[in-house]
């Protein structure tokens, strides 16, 4: 169960990242990330999540892989966890936060929106480093 919710998530993101025109590809089973995206301008290397909590942890193991990969590749490393019955969150690995030996992620944690990650808006901090 819990893998085809995984792999139906990661589909539904595969439509979401394509609709915003990114060319998607898929590494089914445990491999260094789980979607890899670019539209010629941004490449997002991503490690998918989902959960009917309302918490998720993250082995730091999948957190390793995933920025050793993006680093390599070129692209920048992307946590996206679908909250069932809430929606997507984005997080970039820096912004995550221990516990013990794995990265814990809370439904309610700040996090980054589809159109943040695409490139489509931009954040506060974004915002202000332009007008500085």
């Amino acid at each position: 169960m819990r893998y085809r919710r995984g792999a139906s998530a990661e589909r539904e993101l595969i439509r979401l990242l394509e609709r915003a025109g990114f060319a998607v590809l898929r590494s089914a089973g445990s491999h260094r990330v789980d979607l890899v995206a670019g539209n010629g301008k941004r490449y997002l290397c991503i490690e998918v999540k989902s959960t009917r909590s309302e918490r998720v942890y993250i082995p730091s193991e999948d957190i390793e892989k995933l920025v050793s990969f993006a680093e390599r590749f070129g692209g920048k490393p992307v946590l996206a966890v679908k909250f069932v019955n809430v929606g997507w969150h984005f997080y970039f690995p820096h912004e995550l936060r221990k516990s013990g030996k794995n990265y814990r992620v809370d439904a309610g944690d700040p996090f980054h929106t589809l159109e943040e990650l695409v490139g489509r808006q931009k954040t506060l901090d974004g915002v202000i480093a332009d007008e500085a």
